[in-house]
């Protein structure tokens, strides 16, 4: 009896073993391999859900000094790269996919004397992770923004894809290191390797830490800050200070803090002390906008000024501005030029030291503050005096200078700082106009109006793409079929005279948040991205239309009731409107719908789907909801 015991033990056990092996979880695939324009930062675009089993370890090594980097659980669907570095302290970097069962995909960072290992950093979110070299990062050689009211191509956000609201960092003590690990597993099928072209995107800003101080508060954080507009809100009062490509760390999010010191104000009984500072919070406002809010009754009156290394905003009533030293170090205007070129104005302003600055539009007027001035020569202006009569320059203090741009509605403002901030771009567009103009040409009514023709702009988001094939069955990809059907889509549309724009043409990859960023440049008038569903229960069957926000709502009423029109030469059924939170309907700034044209994992309907015939059809329904959605939007 007892060997029967053992043996029906043993038995489970194996049996346990291999269900928790068919079970495990999937390897996260790293589709991109990204690096700014510091070499500070490299940001890896992964697919599939972090856990627990994408440990991240890491050693150092000698001969030549190296650090190694293995995630575990992860497939490298890149070919491997060699990069050199310029701007870091780096000489070399280095992925591969290290071994397989057990996947590991493993980075090489060859580094020199000025290496710091307290300064390395791992952050890992969800569904991505960045590594972070250097406590300060190094800028490379060429002019970024920090102030801008438009979004223009070079504003591309380094934290694409990330959910940053459930990062984490990894600090190093917490990752295991081995020094002793073998030296001949370290890639050397790269050594001879030539170095990568990689894309390189721009270092922008991590939040990570703020500090109280006398009159204000100072956010203090990595890389270099870049603002966009303020703005006031009532009921109660607030202002709104919004950082373009920031992150704010975790731990400083939604914490209250109060400005100042203690002002207080008897109540109406004359008995209790009412506190009367002003708070501040800081948020994330998406997935790269840092959202800074003070509410209180003198909240409109505050000013961010930006430190010399643009690496700290200072928060603070523009009173006390007037009275403070912003900065320890001078600086002098030495130079300053003007050129217009195809109606792209720009005034470059330089100095022999870095300046503190704040930037501002009021009255229709831009207002760029220098806080550290020290002796100024009015003359050096000269050339912007010429070209813009209406410049003004006013002394606000002994070290502080306030230059004033006029007629700034419908301007594009773009402020851009070398590394070092001692020059200064300053760049106005006009807003570019829309072809086709709502307004009708001189002797022609509305009767003889028959196209929209121009009017209209809509973005078509194929679904999935390259490495990301979507859901799957029988060696049929998602990515084809939505590919296939937006072709036609747009097709159908350019008949009809509708501007229309591809997110993508062919088949290639694009993250969720390039597909919304593509979109909100576009500035279109509707958004339609096209799926194929899929579900564990292969009977599921029939269409699905979703939208987010309540502008989309109609939108998805006019599109659905076209596709639902052939519910029944489809033989399908109608699984009706749904309230979606999809990430490219709910980050598009213009109305958005997501459209579900039939089941993969239903037999049935996968074969129907594949069929020319039935994507025409598809197609043609979207289409006609769509231009009648326009229509009567005229």
């Amino acid at each position: 009896m007892k060997h029967c015991v053992q043996k029906f033990l043993i038995f489970l056990f194996v049996f346990i073993l291999n269900i928790t092996g068919a079970y495990a979880a999937d390897s996260i695939k790293i589709n991109e391999v990204l690096f700014d324009n510091s070499d500070s930062i490299i940001f890896l675009n992964t697919k599939g859900e972090l856990d627990e089993t994408n440990t991240i370890t890491k050693g150092f090594l000698k001969d030549p000094d190296r650090v190694y980097i293995d995630i575990n659980n992860a497939i490298l669907t890149t070919p491997k790269k060699s990069y050199d570095a310029k701007y870091s302290d780096f000489n070399s970097i280095k992925i591969s996919q290290f071994t397989v069962e057990p996947n590991v995909v493993r980075m090489v960072l060859e580094y020199n004397k000025n290496f710091n290992q307290n300064d390395f950093q791992i952050f890992k979110t969800k569904d991505s992770i960045f590594i972070k070299t250097k406590k300060q990062l190094v800028n490379s050689p060429k002019f970024k923004i920090v102030y801008s009211n438009t979004k223009e191509k070079d504003r591309v956000s380094f934290y694409r894809g990330s959910r940053f609201e459930e990062a984490s960092i990894l600090p190093v003590s917490d990752i295991i290191t081995n020094e002793n690990a073998p030296k001949n597993e370290i890639m050397s099928d790269l050594a001879a390797s030539k170095p990568t072209p990689v894309l390189k995107l721009s270092s922008k800003y991590y939040i990570d830490s703020i500090t109280k101080t006398k009159n204000g508060i100072l956010i203090n954080g990595v890389g270099k800050l870049s603002l966009m507009p303020s703005f006031s809100l009532k009921e109660p009062e607030r202002l709104i200070v919004d950082m373009d490509d920031a992150v704010a760390s975790k731990d400083l999010r939604n914490k209250k803090f109060t400005v100042g010191e203690l002002q207080t104000t008897p109540n109406s009984n004359g008995e209790q002390e009412i506190d009367k500072r002003e708070t501040l919070k800081i948020g994330q406002n998406s997935q790269s906008v840092a959202r800074i809010v003070i509410q209180g009754e003198n909240a409109k009156n505050y000013r961010g000024i930006i430190s010399p290394d643009s690496k700290s905003l200072y928060l603070t009533n523009k009173a006390n501005i007037i009275s403070s030293k912003m900065s320890d170090n001078v600086a002098n205007l030495t130079k300053s030029t003007y050129s217009n070129l195809k109606d792209l104005e720009t005034i470059q302003l330089t100095f022999d030291d870095s300046i503190a600055f704040n930037v501002f539009e009021e009255n229709s007027k831009l207002y760029v503050d220098i806080n550290n001035l020290n002796t100024f020569d009015d003359s050096i202006l000269d050339p912007i005096k010429r070209a813009v009569p209406e410049f003004q320059t006013t002394r606000l203090a002994l070290d502080k200078l306030r230059m004033i741009f006029p007629n700034i509605n419908d301007k594009n403002i773009t402020i851009k700082t070398s590394p070092d901030n001692d020059e200064m771009r300053v760049c106005i567009k006009p807003q570019p106009k829309e072809k086709g103009s709502i307004f009708l040409p001189v002797g022609q009514t509305k009767k003889n109006k028959t196209e929209i023709s121009n009017l209209f702009k809509v973005v078509i988001d194929a679904g999935h793409g390259g490495s990301d094939v979507g859901a799957t069955r029988n060696n049929v990809y998602e990515k084809d079929i939505t590919l296939k059907i937006a072709k036609m889509v747009e097709k159908n549309l350019n008949k009809k005279k509708v501007k229309t724009y591809m997110v993508r043409d062919k088949d290639k990859t694009v993250s969720l948040a390039e597909r919304s960023d593509f979109s909100n440049n576009i500035k279109p008038d509707v958004f339609v991205s096209i799926h194929v569903n899929s579900s564990t229960n292969d009977t599921s069957y029939g269409i699905e239309t979703h939208w987010y926000k309540e502008d989309s709502k109609k939108y998805a009423q006019y599109v659905h009731k076209e596709m639902a029109k052939k519910v029944k030469s489809w033989n399908t059924t109608d699984r009706g409107l749904f309230n979606s939170k999809f990430y490219v309907i709910n980050h598009t700034d213009a109305p958005a719908i997501l459209c579900e044209i039939g089941f993969i994992s239903n037999k049935k309907e996968r074969e129907e789907i594949t069929k020319t015939k039935r994507q025409e059809e598809i197609a043609e329904a979207i289409s006609n909801g769509i231009y009648n959605f326009l229509k009567a939007k005229k």
